[in-house]
C-alpha cells in the first residue's frame, strides 16, 4: 500500500560565431567510429536516422579559460554534452592544429575549434501493455512504484519492457524514435569556466524522454500528452518515480531536482552496522578509474567527478551486527550515489554485485563461520538477487497546482523477506 499526503504551502523538506561548412570526417583521417551508446535518451517522432553533419568552426572569444566540451555545448546547443564528449574522444574535434582526446581540455581566447558530429544511431520505442503500479495520476503527471528489473527507458540491450514503453501504451501514444544524444541541458558555472577534469553527465536527475505526437491523437479535446522522465532509478532499484505528461510539468519538476528541493528517502540493507547512528557522506562521484562501468569516490569538491551528498540513518542493526536496515536521504542525484556512498562507508548494499555486497564477502560477514548463518546468508542473497535498495519516499511541489505532494511506499516483498531472515539471526 502507498500512502499519499497532499498539502498546500511550501514543502517541509526542503548569437553564434560564423561557421565554415565542409564534409564530415574524423580529423585523424580514420573511418567514422560508432558513437558509444549512452542511456540518456530523448524521444522524437522522426522516422529516419540522422545523416552525417557538416563541420562547424568556432573561434574562442572572451577572457579566461573554458573547457572544450562546455564551449562546444554553448555553440551547439542542440547536441547533448554526452554526444560532444564522445565526438571529442573519437577524433571528430580539432583545436587549432591538434586533435584532442580529452573533453576537459582548457581553451584560451583565440583558439579555433572545428567540430564534425558523426551520425547517431536511432532506436524506436513502441507502446507495450506492461502493468504499472500507479500510485497517483492527474492530467499533468503520474507517480509509479517501479518494480525490480524494469529499466526506465530503452537503450542498447534493453529495447523493450521499459517504463517509457509502458507509458506510451498507457497514454495511447504511437511508436517514437529515440535520439541517443538527448535533449540540450544546461551546465553549471564551474563547467563553463573550465574547472575540473572530465565530468560525467548526471544520470540520476535530469529531463529525458519527451515524445512529440500529433495533436489530439487518442486524447479528448485534442490535448497532446508527452510523457517525460524526470529522474531515474537503476534497473534493480524498486520504488517511487515521477513522470511528467507535458512540457510545463517536466520543466518544473526538473527545476526542483536541480535545486535539490525534492524529498527522496531510500531504504537499504547494508553489510555491517555504521559506527555513527546517523551522518552525512560528502564526496565527489565519477567514473571509476579502473572500471568505467562503475562509479568511484573522489575527495569532496576536488577536480574529479561531481559533488555528491547523502544523509544516512541506521533504522535497525540486524544479524547480531552483521547487517543493518538503513535510510538514506539524497541531497544530490548522482549515478549509483547511495550504492557508492554505502561502499565508501565500508558497508556496501546487500546483494550489490558491483560494489562488494554479494558473494563470498556477504556470506562471510553474515555467516561468521557458522553453517546455519551461512545458509541464511545464501538464502537472503537469493531472495534479493539485486542491490537491496528501495525508493520509499518521494515529495515535491506540483509544478502546475502548487500543491505539495508526498508519497510513501511499502517495502517490496523481497526486501521485507530478507529483512525478516536477518532479524531472525539476532
Amino acid at each position: 500500500m502507498t500512502t499519499i499526503v497532499m498539502f498546500h504551502g511550501p514543502s517541509p523538506w526542503l548569437a553564434r560565431p560564423m561557421q565554415r561548412l565542409i564534409s564530415c570526417r574524423t580529423f585523424s583521417g580514420t573511418p567514422q567510429p560508432q558513437l558509444r551508446s549512452r542511456s540518456r535518451s530523448y524521444l522524437t517522432t522522426a522516422a529516419t536516422s540522422k545523416t552525417a553533419e557538416e563541420e562547424s568552426t568556432f573561434t574562442v572569444e572572451g577572457a579566461g579559460k573554458q573547457r572544450l566540451d562546455a564551449f562546444l555545448s554553448g555553440q551547439m546547443p542542440d547536441a547533448s554534452r554526452a554526444r560532444l564528449q564522445a565526438a571529442i574522444r573519437d577524433g571528430f574535434v580539432r583545436v587549432n592544429d591538434g586533435v584532442p582526446s580529452k573533453p576537459g581540455l582548457a581553451l584560451r581566447p583565440g583558439d579555433v575549434v572545428a567540430c564534425c558530429l558523426p551520425p547517431t544511431p536511432s532506436m524506436e520505442a513502441s507502446p507495450e501493455d506492461i502493468p504499472l503500479d500507479v500510485v497517483y495520476e492527474d492530467e499533468h503527471l503520474l507517480v509509479v512504484n517501479k518494480a525490480a528489473g524494469m529499466v526506465i527507458h530503452p537503450a542498447p540491450g534493453n529495447y523493450s519492457g521499459t517504463l517509457v514503453n509502458a507509458l506510451l501504451h498507457r497514454f495511447g501514444l504511437p511508436p517514437v524514435r529515440l535520439d541517443p544524444e538527448g535533449p540540450p541541458t544546461g551546465h553549471s558555472v564551474e563547467d563553463a569556466q573550465g574547472k575540473g577534469e572530465e565530468e560525467e553527465e548526471d544520470e540520476g536527475d535530469g529531463p529525458w524522454a519527451l515524445p512529440e505526437v500529433a495533436a489530439g491523437v487518442g486524447h479528448p479535446g485534442g490535448r497532446v500528452i508527452r510523457p517525460g522522465i524526470v529522474h531515474r532509478l537503476d534497473k534493480g532499484t524498486t520504488g517511487l518515480l515521477v513522470a511528467a505528461k507535458d512540457e510545463r510539468t517536466l520543466t518544473g519538476l526538473a527545476a526542483q531536482f536541480k535545486a535539490h528541493t525534492v524529498e527522496r528517502v531510500y531504504h537499504a540493507l547494508v553489510l555491517g552496522v555504521p559506527k555513527q547512528e546517523e551522518g552525512t557522506v560528502q564526496t565527489n562521484i565519477g567514473r571509476d578509474i579502473r572500471d568505467r562501468k562503475k562509479m568511484g569516490t573522489f575527495p569532496f569538491m576536488s577536480s574529479r567527478g561531481r559533488q555528491a551528498i547523502s544523509g544516512f540513518k541506521v533504522i535497525e542493526p540486524l544479524a547480531g551486527g552483521s547487517a543493518a536496515w538503513t535510510a538514506w536521504r539524497l541531497r544530490t542525484g548522482r549515478t549509483h550515489q547511495i550504492r557508492v556512498h554505502a561502499r565508501h562507508l565500508g558497508h556496501p548494499l546487500l546483494a550489490d554485485d558491483s560494489y562488494g555486497g554479494s558473494g563470498g564477502s556477504a556470506v562471510a560477514a553474515i555467516g561468521r563461520g557458522k553453517s546455519a548463518r551461512q545458509t541464511v546468508a545464501h538464502k537472503v542473497l537469493k531472495l534479493l538477487g539485486r542491490p537491496a535498495l528501495h525508493a520509499k519516499t518521494l515529495g515535491f511541489v506540483h509544478p502546475v497546482t502548487g500543491a505539495a505532494l508526498k508519497f510513501d511506499s511499502e517495502l517490496p516483498e523481497d526486501f521485507a523477506a530478507a529483512l525478516s531472515e536477518l532479524r531472525a539471526l539476532d
